[in-house]
């Protein structure tokens, strides 16, 4: 109980935005909280399946490369059970359960932006401020030269669909930090404000589909078919997966499925990007650059793969930003408080009878 009491304390602004995202997003459509929350043992057992395969695959790193003990199956099970005794799942399970309301809304908001915002309307103006910031050229043609060649396609690709994996790594990473590490709050908090006000909000404002997209919202010529026909060809040569997700993600916005959204500014693809490489600045500098050429390859992919204008990476680098040096000074504040909450009662046990 102790150990859920501490959980609740240090995970309080994180938990606490997702409630105030949900209570928004209820008040904003005609979905209500039975509806939410019936469906949160779902995506929890997910969440918690996704954190036992994290945790497992970091012990086995850890057992090969670090401990190398002489039997790495009984140190990995001897490790889990002194977490699990340690009151790791009860620290571990409030974000578990705000992070899986904050999904489940998240994902039926974005269904929801063509209806909020009255359709997709703002494709044919990133598409000119992109003309008008870079020259005159669409940053696509401008990068085309460089990165046109199927294979480097294909890695780019490659890289864009790790980002979830990436993503996920650096949020248990801190989540499983103890309550108090200096920097916790502050990735929790920038990443729950990154998924609400950029992915719904600002997303909502700016209801767009993409590149990708482009003919299927704005009438008249397409751009951005030269690019698509190259990417067919060069998927011809090395299979590229961001075709066929483009292929179902319109598919099921055709159908109406609950879910899947599509949605282009800001790009979180971006900011989850630079998120990590802030996230990972303290790190080893190797896991630095790692982050930085992940981040490079990211923006670039977004608009050579046909997902974003340039102008929805531009923006998600400037919330982001936004977001994490605003609240440098708040989430710090709370890292200090909840450790010395955490020391004051650890000497309470330690002196009790």
């Amino acid at each position: 109980m102790a150990q859920l009491r501490i959980g609740l304390l240090t995970d309080a602004p994180a938990i606490g935005l997702v409630a105030l995202y949900t209570a928004c997003a209820l008040l904003a459509t005609r979905e209500s909280l039975a509806d939410i929350l019936v469906r949160v043992p779902d995506r929890l057992a997910v969440f918690i399946m996704m954190a036992a395969i994290t945790a497992t695959a970091i012990g086995a790193l850890r057992c090969f490369f670090v401990t190398k003990p002489a039997s790495p199956i009984r140190r990995m099970a001897s490790d889990a059970g002194a977490a699990l005794r340690g009151g790791w799942l009860e620290r571990w399970a409030p974000v578990a359960l705000a992070g899986s309301v904050l999904m489940i809304v998240f994902a039926d908001a974005k269904t929801d932006i063509p209806l909020m915002a009255g359709g997709f309307l703002w494709d044919a103006t990133f598409q000119r401020l992109d003309l008008a910031l870079h020259g005159g050229t669409a940053p696509w043609e401008l990068l085309q030269p460089i990165l046109g060649y199927p294979f480097v396609t294909f890695v780019l690709n490659l890289n864009y669909s790790l980002w979830f994996t990436l993503m996920w790594g650096m949020f248990f990473f801190h989540h499983s930090q103890p309550g108090g590490t200096a920097g916790r709050t502050r990735f929790l908090a920038s990443f729950v404000l990154l998924w609400t006000v950029g992915g719904t909000l600002l997303a909502t404002v700016f209801s767009s589909v993409g590149p990708c997209y482009y003919g299927h919202v704005v009438d008249g010529a397409d751009p951005y078919l030269p690019l698509m026909e190259y990417l067919r060809q060069a998927d011809a040569q090395f299979p590229l997966m961001a075709l066929d997700l483009q292929e179902m993600l319109w598919a099921v916005h055709r159908a109406g499925i609950e879910g899947y959204g599509i949605s282009a500014m800001p790009s979180l693809h971006n900011a989850m990007a630079l998120l990590m490489l802030l996230a990972a600045w303290k790190l080893h500098r190797w896991v630095r650059a790692a982050f930085a050429l992940h981040l490079v390859m990211v923006f670039l992919g977004s608009i050579h793969l046909g997902w974003h204008y340039a102008v929805d990476a531009y923006l998600s680098f400037a919330l982001t930003l936004a977001i994490w040096f605003g609240l440098g000074p708040i989430g710090d504040r709370w890292d200090r408080f909840v450790a010395e909450r955490r020391t004051r009662e650890a000497r309470h046990a330690t002196a009790a009878p």
